[in-house]
């Protein structure tokens, strides 16, 4: 199938989308009052994956909320390890230093995500259009257990998980809002605490500055003294980033519309 088809598909679930959104809130609302609630003070979890959407989101997690941050990333096999990785621990640094009492630790997992069994047979066209099957929905349900586990640890409960999806991102079936609050919701069901929130704070109105887009990252950064050349974004396996695939074309664009 090519990607025509995706795209139809696309376009057909797109249908309702905010409606199935609102549904999801009710259940929430109704179930424990709140469909999310600012975890100022509290501990949490950040995926983090060098990139600059979850750069970006570190710092402002931390001066609007306080938050005590745990730094959730995944080494998941990926052609990029390597050089996001070393993003990943440069920023861990970069911030132990500009807010010792709030970076608590770098939590590193080995999981292949998506797994690699059958790849050959995986249609490339639904992977351009659609993205990596289950990806960041695999890597959610992995914070969470990790979120229970921690919990332990610090003898607090964390029942927050950030990810860092844009304004750009908002209606992607991978990234998305409906996504991020559906995987809010099956957390709840699954672990049986109705207290877990997943949440993108740069794509919606939670934080003070509203919905970002990758534009607005390279701007804050700028303006608080973030060195986002250092993230990564690139999908590729070589030391400088290729230039060639979307996470660099997005990245490249944004930087040029910041003079």
């Amino acid at each position: 199938m090519g990607e025509e088809y995706w795209f139809r598909q696309l376009k057909a679930n797109g249908k309702g989308y905010l409606d199935r959104i609102d549904t999801i809130k009710k259940i929430l609302i109704d179930t424990r009052g709140y469909v999310f609630e600012k975890p100022e003070n509290e501990p949490v979890i950040i995926l983090f994956s060098g990139g600059m959407d979850s750069t970006t989101l570190i710092d402002l997690v931390i001066k609007q909320w306080q938050s005590k941050v745990i730094l959730l990333y995944f080494r998941r096999d990926s052609r990029n390890q390597t050089y996001e990785e070393q993003a990943v621990d440069f920023f861990h640094e970069f911030y132990k230093k500009r807010y010792p009492n709030n970076i608590l630790e770098l939590l590193k997992l080995d999981i292949q995500i998506p797994s690699r069994v059958n790849k050959e047979y995986m249609d490339n066209a639904r992977k351009k259009v659609m993205g990596l099957p289950m990806r960041n929905a695999t890597m959610w349900a992995n914070a969470f257990t990790q979120a229970i586990y921690m919990s332990g640890k610090y003898t607090s409960t964390i029942r927050t998980v950030l990810c860092g999806s844009v304004a750009e991102d908002s209606s992607s079936p991978e990234s998305g809002y409906l996504s991020v609050i559906s995987g809010c919701l099956h957390a709840c069901i699954c672990l049986g605490v109705w207290n877990l929130q997943l949440n993108a704070p740069l794509m919606d109105n939670s934080l003070k500055v509203g919905g970002m887009t990758k534009k607005d990252l390279v701007e804050y950064c700028k303006a608080q003294g973030i060195p986002l050349e250092k993230s990564r974004s690139c999908f590729g396996d070589t030391k400088e980033p290729c230039g060639e695939c979307l996470a660099c074309k997005y990245r490249e664009a944004a930087f040029k519309a910041v003079k």
